[in-house]
């Protein structure tokens, strides 16, 4: 079984390598470089995430996305056995974005809330919030 494991951990890193194109080059100087292209860029698409789980106590989980321009959202829910149920929804939207020779400006509101029902202390008020967000890349 580990051998059937391993042999198949090389054919693919053997495959991989094969499979990525590469160029050489020379510059005026005779001297050769390899070029490869960057596998870890990321595509600018919007991306989804979530995740869940649970134990014989409590469970819970939570799903969202992200969009390239800095927008995304999420909801979320959490339960806990006597405690009540916890709901939990947040958003942001880019309201200012700046590009220039000194770099990358964007300026982003979000908000969200938060409502616990149920549960020894019963159910909670409504907790909201508002959040504005600056970043700047150079």
């Amino acid at each position: 079984m580990q051998v059937q494991l391993f042999s198949f951990v090389v054919l693919a890193i053997i495959a991989t390598v094969f499979a990525v194109p590469s160029v050489i080059v020379e510059d005026e100087e005779g001297q050769q470089y390899y070029l490869t292209p960057v596998l870890s860029r990321e595509r600018r698409q919007a991306q989804g995430f979530g995740q869940g789980g649970g134990n014989g106590k409590s469970q819970g989980g939570f799903a969202g996305f992200n969009n390239p321009n800095g927008s995304g959202g999420s909801v979320g829910y959490g339960h806990a056995n006597g405690y009540g149920h916890t709901l939990s929804v947040d958003g942001m939207v880019p309201v200012w974005s700046n590009k220039n020779r000194l770099g990358e400006s964007t300026l982003n509101v979000g908000g969200g809330a938060t409502h616990h029902f149920g549960g020894p202390g019963g159910s909670q008020n409504l907790d909201k919030r508002v959040g504005v967000n600056f970043n700047h890349r150079f």
